[in-house]
């Protein structure tokens, strides 16, 4: 055992080593980034860069007239049939590559060329691109801010449109966006009319469809986010003015690059207009950081203008980010592997290792580049969503009935809430509190009816309560088409009765508590209103379980017979539980629904039992022992790696389009890893 510890703490300190040397080197990635020399040589990588786009269209025009002359004298062999396709756009390929490399052999280096008339003027055309773009940028945030100050606050478009004209229909949008009737915003005007007409014929459009909606399509339709149609964004005279400017500065950059390629004059006009945006992109990035421009040099193979200690210390400082996540992984690693037994003996294997798994998709993430504001603040999002829903496991492990299963019962309660708010036209805070409150009326005699069943099958709660939940989906699904709703919103339209699979709940109370005090940081979305409602019931849940009857009822999921030998009334307690558990699910989905911004019926309640288990245990809780904080952990962590690891999956496969198959692959394997965890640490 001593000689073990000795290796251990030898790998260790080496692995510290390790990781150290590498934070070491991507510090002085970062210092060198900053250096004057790397400014130098990034101005060289520009030059080539716009060199080698402008070039680009000649190579391509080679490559493709050679491709096609070696078809052509392909087609003229006495055999060419007896090729196969394959083997023809093999040797046109080749053809074409060559011709493509003869290509920028001729054109796409700078040596020879006197570049200081180019480098003037790509300097003189990137700074006019510059405030352009800063122009546009600032008027497009403008649009932005009055287009979705629009598309907020109107709840029907038709009210708006309507039958009226071009002039009524701009004043009844001015009332939402007052500055559009002043006169810096003229431009403005006529299209957000067109904007607010094609909105009505959306609507119109979506309700017609809303009537075959699947419970898919809708899950499908709101995991996109709504963004702002540009299509609609008119440019100020001013705005025009200095885009007259860079066309006034690209035909004088593009006379130097004639100049110094006599060819490029003979490129058609397609080809220009490409080659013109590439040019344009590339010095698009004169305002950005170091990691923006080298990434679009890079992609113009611009490192051939650098050679030797300049072309080592820009391959430092591009590689310092890499460095860094390489370092930060293995550090994190290391600390892992130094302090094991301490690190599982505070959180448990099953917490430690998802935890390191979080951590790890996170680095990922930054080395894919991806938003990682906006994956946090979907994790956040997806947090408040099903919180309580983990919550309502809580009570039901306290009691002594295990994992409830069953708490789908609740959710159908819940459900049961929302659709009588839908049927009375109830909006707001009013229509939200009244289903918390229905769905609470329902859940606690159909929670208590539930338990007795389940204190007549002690030690099969488990199962019972997995068959229950089940079942219980399974005969709503009759449930939904025969309850006496007759609202035209939710009932099928032909029928005239029976519940539609998806309800939206746009204009009713969606994202209500999400949009309530939620705020940025770092590019965070915050959901405040979402976060707090969730934390107050875990409050009341953690007073409860230090209340006295909260212990008893602890005391019973602990240990039943001493509990009984106490004078603790054992079925009581579980029956609390029970009903509580039930309670808490039918608030759960509610607020899920809410945060959803739709509410679905028959069998989409069914697999939110095993989603809650999941979270909770991979929170540090087993089959016979929860608190608070595993629910808050274990939330946080399933749906972290859930978010972060379906789109890491995405980015790492070329191509992507697998975003079902890896939440499907992602979301099961974790619920599956959960339940294995279900025994506690020592199993």
């Amino acid at each position: 055992m001593k000689s073990m510890n000795k290796t251990k703490k030898i790998i260790s300190l080496l692995l510290f080593i390790v990781c150290a040397a590498l934070l070491v080197t991507s510090v002085a990635g970062y210092v060198t980034r900053s250096s004057a020399a790397t400014a130098e040589s990034l101005d060289e990588m520009r030059t080539q860069s716009v060199f080698h786009a402008a070039s680009g269209g000649l190579v391509e025009t080679f490559a493709s007239k050679a491709q096609a002359d070696k078809l052509m004298e392909l087609r003229k062999q006495p055999d060419f049939r007896k090729l196969g396709t394959s083997e023809v756009t093999r040797l046109c390929e080749e053809a074409a590559e060559l011709a493509r490399q003869e290509a920028r052999a001729k054109y796409s280096n700078t040596d020879g060329i006197d570049t200081a008339p180019l480098k003037g003027e790509i300097l003189t055309f990137e700074q006019t691109v510059s405030v352009f773009n800063e122009a546009e940028t600032a008027e497009q945030e403008t649009f932005a801010g009055f287009y979705n100050a629009l598309c907020d606050s109107v709840t029907d478009w038709e009210e708006i449109v309507g039958e009226r004209d071009d002039e009524a229909v701009l004043s009844a949008v001015e009332e939402y966006v007052p500055e559009l009737a002043g006169s810096e915003y003229a431009h403005l005007r006529e299209s957000f009319v067109q904007l607010a007409r094609d909105q009505e014929a959306a609507a119109i459009a979506a309700a017609a469809k809303a009537d075959e909606a699947s419970e898919e399509t809708a899950a499908e339709e709101t995991a996109e986010e709504v963004s702002v149609n540009y299509k609609y964004f008119v440019p100020s005279e001013a705005l025009t003015a200095l885009e007259e400017q860079v066309e006034e500065k690209y035909g004088a950059l593009w006379t130097v690059l004639v100049e110094a390629i006599p060819d490029l004059g003979t490129l058609d006009e397609k080809i220009t207009v490409s080659v013109r945006e590439s040019i344009v992109d590339i010095l698009s990035t004169t305002n950005e950081g170091f990691a923006a421009r080298y990434k679009v040099y890079h992609a113009q193979e611009a490192e051939s203008a650098l050679k030797g200690k300049a072309a080592s210390s820009m391959k430092l400082a591009a590689n310092a980010e890499t460095i860094l996540i390489a370092g930060v992984a293995l550090l994190l690693l290391t600390c892992v592997f130094a302090f094991w037994d301490l690190l599982t003996g505070k959180m448990g294997v099953p917490r430690t290792i998802i935890l390191l798994f979080f951590l790890y998709l996170c680095l990922a993430g930054r080395l894919f580049e991806m938003n990682m504001s906006m994956l946090f603040g979907n994790v956040l999002e997806r947090f408040g969503m099903y919180g309580i829903l983990a919550l309502a496991m809580l009570p039901g492990i306290q009691c002594g009935i295990g994992l409830n299963m069953g708490m789908t019962i609740g959710c159908v309660a819940g459900l049961f809430g929302i659709i009588t708010a839908l049927q009375y036209d109830l909006t707001g805070y009013t229509a939200m509190i009244v289903s918390i409150l229905v769905g609470t009326a329902v859940a606690i005699p159909m929670g208590w009816a539930y338990s007795l069943l389940l204190n007549r099958m002690k030690g099969s709660e488990m199962t019972v309560s997995t068959y229950v939940g089940y079942s219980f989906v399974s005969l709503m699904c009759i449930g939904w088409m025969i309850l006496p709703y007759n609202n035209p919103r939710i009932v099928f339209p032909l029928r005239g009765s029976g519940m539609r699979v998806t309800h939206g709940l746009i204009g009713v109370f969606a994202h209500l508590l999400d949009n309530l005090g939620a705020f940025r940081i770092f590019g965070v979305k915050v959901p405040t209103g979402l976060i707090l409602f969730v934390l107050l019931f875990c409050g009341i849940m953690w007073l409860f379980s230090r209340s006295r009857v909260g212990i008893a009822m602890s005391a019973v999921g602990s240990n039943p017979r001493f509990a009984e030998a106490s004078g603790i009334n054992v079925d009581r307690m579980r029956t609390l539980g029970t009903v509580l558990s039930t309670v808490l699910a039918a608030v759960g989905i509610i607020i899920y629904s809410s945060a959803f911004g739709y509410a679905q019926l028959y069998t989409a309640p069914k697999q939110m039992g095993f989603i809650a288990a999941s979270a909770i245990l991979i929170g540090g809780a087993t089959t016979g022992k929860a608190k608070v904080n595993h629910v808050l952990f274990g939330v946080f962590l399933f749906e972290g790696v859930l978010t972060l690891g379906q789109q890491i999956a995405n980015a790492a496969v070329s191509g992507g389009g697998l975003s079902e198959v890896m939440r499907i692959l992602i979301s099961n394997g974790i619920i599956l890893y959960a339940l294995t965890q279900s025994g506690g640490d020592s199993e």
